[in-house]
């Protein structure tokens, strides 16, 4: 393994999961919180959705922010937030913002917002503070612009671009697809110096829609079965959810939860394992 790549202690890696990676020839990857493992411009972006707050209300939506991500509060990665009734929703069930249980959930499930990712928690605390979507959107965008800029520094992960060259030796396929807008993620990838690794490039992808269409797509494109194809990234529900159902691999970064994922293929609790998992791919 090359120097300062980071050895897997996971009891949620197998030797033959790993093995089933090495007959795979398109890798598909997602951009944040996958191929880098900064979180800086979380900071940024909490600072930004505050600044659209009115001032009274700051100091306590921060407070709630920090609560639910150091797990203080109901509210926790994995749930949905149904903003018209101010409801968080468990496992299909509804529960005040406080934890009380609802008897009856809202009569309209949809509009549920997840809290997949630190992304997702900012805006269900925001959501719930009355920000709409579209002034949460504003905020994502300056703290993609603050990303783009000289401002946010990135250390690339150790052997994830050597381990990225092995592959494109031996003719695999690698795509990159990401929600967020092409500027910002071809910085992102200039700074870790990837951008030479993929091939096709999907930006503003829509995963929470349009995943599924995503991998269909490729998988004729390519002309791979499902089952020689990989989805890598850290949002479960948007990234590898769809892969599973399709009979993909999948290699999932669950860095907040780490619980078991039924049907992952190798799961990580940090993005800098994936360069360990791709050498061993690599290594035959």
């Amino acid at each position: 393994m090359p120097k300062g790549v980071t050895s897997l202690n996971n009891p949620f890696v197998s030797k033959d999961a790993l093995n089933s990676l090495k007959r795979c020839k398109v890798f598909i990857f997602d951009l944040d919180g996958t191929v880098y493992e900064e979180t800086s411009h979380f900071a940024v972006f909490e600072r930004e959705l505050a600044h659209l707050l009115p001032a009274h209300a700051r100091p306590e939506f921060l407070a709630t922010a920090r609560n639910v991500l150091s797990g203080k509060h109901f509210l926790y990665f994995g749930d949905g937030y149904h903003a018209e009734s101010k409801s968080i929703v468990k496992d299909g069930s509804y529960f005040t913002w406080t934890g009380e249980a609802l008897s009856n959930g809202p009569h309209e499930a949809h509009g549920i917002h997840f809290a997949d990712d630190p992304w997702g928690i900012y805006g269900v605390v925001a959501r719930h503070f009355g920000l709409s979507q579209r002034a949460i959107q504003s905020a994502f965008l300056a703290t993609r612009r603050h990303m783009q800029s000289c401002d946010f520094v990135m250390t690339p992960m150790p052997g994830l671009a050597d381990a990225i060259k092995h592959l494109l030796r031996k003719g695999v396929h690698l795509v990159l697809i990401t929600n967020s807008p092409e500027p910002d993620s071809m910085a992102i990838l200039n700074k870790l110096g990837l951008s030479f690794a993929f091939e096709q490039k999907i930006f503003n992808a829509k995963k929470q829609v349009n995943a599924t269409s995503n991998f269909q797509q490729l998988h004729h494109y390519y002309q791979v079965p499902y089952e020689h194809m990989v989805s890598i990234g850290d949002h479960y529900r948007n990234e590898i959810a769809p892969a599973v159902r399709l009979g993909m691999k999948t290699i999932c970064i669950d860095r907040y939860l780490a619980v078991d994922r039924p049907g992952v293929t190798v799961q990580l609790s940090h993005p800098n394992q994936i360069a360990t998992v791709l050498h061993t791919v690599i290594a035959h």
